[in-house]
């Protein structure tokens, strides 16, 4: 999983996170907004963050790829998920200052139906950030691109022993891990945000 935290003294800040879960072939990506800011420790928190100001979405290969194209080019990427009950519209660009990028900004809005909710977020990352999450997110595909490769070749992953060079006809001689997408789950992060450019 990587976490980004950044809070400001304005209460406005967000955490994101993004975690790779192998049985979706997808990545979750999860939003929490800032829940107070301590001015004499100038350190902010996200616990106690109701529902109205968490989220979450899962993000295919596809889009992945998206993100990875818009932080090499310094492009912007966007889509949209919606299905009865909750919609979802997400934008990744460049942040701008004085016609000038700094850094990249990562917005997020999710609307339900059910409930009458609408909920936005926006992160923004500096340059070594995006470089971070850029490689994060490299390290997904090419592992799917290995798990895809092993599943052509061998019908089932789990049937193949990443120790040898040997394909390993007893499919419960391999432990089998599952991984849970990741919660939003409350988080607490101190640190310096004078840098933060909102």
């Amino acid at each position: 999983m990587l976490q980004f935290y950044k809070p400001n003294p304005k209460n406005t800040g967000a955490a994101c996170s993004f975690s790779y879960n192998k049985k979706d072939k997808a990545v979750w990506v999860n939003f929490v907004k800032q829940s107070s800011w301590n001015g004499d420790s100038k350190t902010g928190t996200f616990r106690g963050s109701g529902p109205d100001k968490k989220a979450n979405s899962k993000f295919n290969m596809t889009e992945i790829a998206g993100l990875v194209h818009a932080i090499e080019t310094s492009g912007e990427y966007s889509n949209y998920h919606g299905n009865r009950e909750r919609n979802t519209k997400f934008t990744f660009c460049p942040y701008m200052q004085n016609e000038k990028q700094i850094g990249y900004s990562f917005k997020l809005a999710q609307s339900n139906s059910a409930d009458g909710t609408n909920k936005s977020f926006l992160i923004g990352f500096k340059f070594e950030e995006g470089r971070l999450l850029k490689q994060f997110l490299l390290t997904v595909i090419n592992n799917y691109s290995l798990e895809s490769i092993e599943q052509s070749q061998y019908g089932n992953s789990n049937d193949y022993n990443k120790g040898s060079n040997n394909y390993n006809k007893n499919p419960d001689s391999v432990q089998k891990k599952v991984e849970k997408a990741a919660s939003a789950a409350d988080n607490n992060h101190s640190g310096n945000t004078d840098d933060i450019p909102w």
